[in-house]
């Protein structure tokens, strides 16, 4: 590898939906110091869009050295998007760092890339997890939990929505509802908690809006995300295969990111109705992925989880 001030750190960043939300998050990396050591990689997700729509995306960073837009034309949602950007970051660009990030993240820290440089030397990590401040509410949404989900919580998740979704019509009204609820509860614990976010964590499941590959896991991994999930549990997942490995997970508050939440799904489901049922049907997916893995943990006494 390279000396830690000259590493090459690729931005993979997913693009799915507005097109002026992608463009706010290159802007912002592109605002960055130690530009010569810094690649964009633009993943065009929207593969449902009219050709004229994905070309818009194309034409708008056509001609820059650094940033490559690429296509993906199989519909396989997160994990399998990412992994190709990661693929590429890895063997195209020789990236010793490589940032998997929404396009609705925005990296104000212009020193962002010293900041990450010092992290890794300090932290050894495998994966890093910055500072996630939701825009709109300021909770801090990283780690997103403590602890790995157990068999017992994830067989209940898919019993439940399996029943939402038979009685689906009926239920929506009450569904939505509890979902509000859990959210603003969420939001309200978390700013509560504020403290804690401003420590350094360990072993922690990091949120998935903003994730940190750094050398020691890009030399051993050819994927970000193993198996691959359509939407949700990556984290899990991911946290899973690191503890597996013996990789090290660390959040690091040191770097900081601002997220506008849900955008991409928001936007295309603006109909909250048919936005809900989606979440339903791919939690389901992605617990059933998750249940056949090894090393996750039957049950648990720690009642402790999102925090």
């Amino acid at each position: 590898m390279k000396n830690r001030n000259e590493a090459v750190i690729s931005f993979v960043i997913l693009h799915y939906g507005d097109l002026s939300v992608t463009e706010q998050c290159v802007r912002s990396i592109l605002e960055m110091d130690q530009q010569e050591n810094i690649r964009i990689v633009v993943m065009d997700n929207d593969v449902d869009r009219p050709e004229t729509e994905r070309q818009k995306l194309s034409e708008k960073y056509q001609g820059m050295e650094r940033l490559q837009v690429l296509r993906v034309e199989e519909n396989g949602g997160f994990s399998y998007a990412n992994n190709l950007g990661y693929r590429y970051a890895r063997e195209v660009q020789n990236a010793g760092f490589i940032i998997v990030a929404n396009n609705d993240i925005e990296f104000p820290q212009k020193d962002f890339p010293q900041r990450l440089y010092e992290s890794y030397e300090k932290q050894r990590a495998h994966v890093l997890g910055p500072d996630i401040i939701r825009q709109g509410t300021g909770e801090h949404q990283n780690p997103l939990d403590t602890r790995l989900r157990t068999k017992e919580e994830t067989r209940r998740t898919i019993r439940s929505n399996r029943l939402g979704l038979r009685l689906y019509p009926v239920l929506f009204p009450l569904l939505s509802f509890q979902m509000r609820r859990m959210e603003r509860q969420q939001t309200t614990v978390r700013l509560a908690q504020s403290e804690r976010y401003a420590k350094t964590q360990t072993q922690i499941i990091p949120f998935g809006a903003c994730l940190i590959f750094t050398p020691a896991f890009i030399k051993q991994e050819k994927k970000a995300f193993a198996p691959e999930t359509r939407f949700f549990y990556e984290e899990y997942l991911l946290a899973r295969r690191c503890r597996e490995k013996a990789y090290r997970i660390v959040y690091d508050p040191s770097m900081r990111v601002f997220h506008e939440s849900g955008t991409a799904t928001k936007r295309s489901y603006r109909n909250e109705y048919r936005r809900l049922r989606f979440v339903m049907e791919r939690t389901v997916e992605a617990c059933e992925i998750y249940l056949v893995q090894k090393g996750i943990p039957e049950n648990s006494d720690t009642r402790e989880s999102n925090i």
